[in-house]
């Protein structure tokens, strides 16, 4: 630990600082983030750019009785060390470790969990309607997250309120990616414009130097002592302190240590939908601030035409892909899951009920190690299998998702196809040819227990169990929604496993359960292996996979058990 970071073991502690002290404590919390962060991974480029900024807003405000909000959390690790987790910041995202994301079980200086994007202003309002008039509630918004529409509906309600809200913009002209769209021409140009907030009843103070420290310390000064609510825009540079990462912004935003040689689902899908672009003029990509994150580079730089970036604005991206289907055009949203439960609606309300030709490639499906609760991907089976003229694909390699994305190109109504953050390591000797609601059989040795396992991590699962110890035979289940109703008719007689990394409520098991019993079929002896959704924190896949079952030992009992 450095010099002046030792003496720092609470916000209070660097309130006796003079500026030279705490331009000297942002460069060792700086160094910090560094040697962490590049020996373990997590988001670096967010946080190297808001140190100055986040000790300048501890030295102003109590936020022990005042309440910050980071949005989006990523940008929270200066925070976590300037509040008394510094010693414990080695184990970032680690099991039994701090979270990469604001956490309130953590600390009483974590005032939300706040993982995606847009919501801080919402919160606040909350907060104030509801809290002690002597608190004052600070929304930390990088700019991203400024287009998304949550952001504005809560502006809007802020004169209504009648207290007093602060905003600070966190203005590096980033989300993950370079920012787009009007709203991104807007924030750069706030200082030209008289009074930009004026509308919402928010002054406007602007725009500061976000790594001098003086200057943030006179704004918050003036923010804190102001009786209206206001706005303070803040100019950063992202990954500032480390050249690799202020040159190349997008890809230190979220930085692992060890990179795979295999590949992975995001390229893959990214790969195929350029094949599919080159064809076809029809086909576009379309993502919500996340091309990089989702494998669309190649085809946002070849084919810019066929390429939409709508910022961070699902509902938006989905309404309007289902509008562009009308139209007669084939489009792919690329987009996380649990960034896709933010546009449910869309989902049944435009995407479905109009029948549109609309693919959803499902990004981080499943679980997500190191990220936590606010990222994982269990929950996309449940919300899409209840939504009617919805198909869901879960490839368990490379292979069968180009194959399904080759298959899509034909395939004229609402599709999902999900996947997970990882990298396939059975190597399969089965490739059936693709059709929505057929499964394969990677094993069928006439077993009595049959293993249906959804998705790419299950498959895998499954076959490392079945090489190990044998005594089941193992199907892929890789059509969701439909199911293979006449394979599940043929094993209606023996003994079914299902696994998935999915919530067990309305997910693939359930559907399972669901078809016997609607088709009259007495329902076989069952053990529906599921997430649960209680068992979720920053960990390693193994460790997830662990904490919620997915062991050899585990299944192999389960198999013992209907075997009994």
């Amino acid at each position: 630990m450095s010099e002046l970071l030792d003496k720092v073991n609470s916000p209070d502690d660097i309130k006796s600082f003079d500026v030279t002290e705490l331009e000297t404590l942002a460069r060792e919390i700086r160094d910090l983030i560094l040697r962490v962060v590049l020996e373990k991974g997590g988001h670096l480029s967010s946080n190297l750019g808001v140190v100055e900024l986040t000790i300048a807003l501890h030295y102003v405000f109590d936020f022990k009785k005042d309440r910050l909000i980071l949005d989006v959390g990523h940008q929270c690790y200066a925070h976590k060390i300037l509040t008394g987790r510094k010693n414990e910041f080695a184990t970032l995202r680690t099991k039994g470790g701090i979270a990469g994301f604001p956490k309130r079980e953590e600390s009483i200086y974590d005032a939300a969990n706040t993982g995606h994007s847009s919501t801080s202003a919402s919160l606040a309002c909350g907060m104030l309607r509801y809290g002690h008039d002597e608190s004052q509630i600070v929304a930390l918004i990088g700019d991203g997250a400024m287009t998304g529409g949550l952001i504005y509906e809560a502006f809007n309600d802020v004169k209504t309120i009648g207290k007093k809200f602060i905003a600070v913009i966190n203005n590096n002209d980033m989300s993950i990616s370079k920012n787009v769209g009007s709203v991104a021409e807007y924030l750069r140009d706030l200082d030209s414009v008289r009074q930009p907030f004026r509308e919402y009843g928010i002054k406007y103070y602007g725009s500061v130097d976000g790594h001098n420290i003086a200057e943030l310390i006179k704004a918050f000064k003036y923010a804190r002592d102001c009786k209206n609510s206001i706005i303070i825009n803040v100019h950063t540079q992202k990954g500032k302190g480390y050249e690799e990462a202020e040159k190349f912004p997008d890809k230190y935003h979220s930085y692992s240590p060890v990179r795979s040689e295999a590949g992975s689902f995001s390229a893959c899908m990214g790969g195929k939908l350029l094949e599919l672009a080159a064809k076809d003029k029809r086909v576009c990509a379309i993502t919500a601030a996340m091309a990089d994150g989702t494998g669309l580079e190649k085809i946002r730089s070849e084919y810019p035409a066929q390429f939409v970036d709508v910022g961070i604005a699902e509902e938006h991206a989905l309404c309007m892909a289902s509008g562009m289907a009308m139209s007669g055009a084939k489009p792919y949203f690329a987009v996380y899951s649990s960034f896709l439960q933010r546009a449910y609606d869309q989902v049944i309300h435009d995407m479905c009920l109009n029948d549109c030709a609309v693919t959803l490639c499902i990004d981080r499906a499943g679980f997500v190690p190191g990220d936590g609760e606010t990222h994982q991907g269990v929950y996309d089976l449940s919300y899409l299998r209840s939504v009617n003229n919805m198909t869901v694909l879960a490839p368990k390699d490379f292979d069968e998702l180009e194959d399904m994305l080759e298959w899509s190109a034909n395939y004229f109504a609402p599709l999902a196809i999900r996947y997970p953050k990882y990298v396939p390591v059975h190597k399969y000797s089965v490739r059936t040819p693709f059709k929505a609601g057929s499964w394969e059989w990677l094993t069928n040795g006439g077993e009595d227990v049959v293993v249906l396992a959804c998705g790419a991590v299950m498959n895998d699962f499954a076959m490392s169990v079945h090489d190990a110890v044998g005594g089941f035979d193992a199907v892929n289940a890789r059509s969701v929604k439909p199911m293979d109703e006449e394979l599940l008719k043929s094993i209606a007689g023996k003994k079914i496993i299902t696994l998935e990394d999915n919530v067990l409520p309305g997910g693939f098991g359930s559907g399972v359960a669901e078809f016997y019993v609607t088709a009259g079929i007495a329902v076989p002896r069952m053990i529906i292996k599921a997430v649960d959704g209680k068992k979720l924190t920053q960990a390693k896949l193994g460790e997830l996979m662990e904490m919620n079952g997915f062991t050899k030992e585990r299944l192999i009992a389960d198999i013992k058990e209907l075997k009994r």
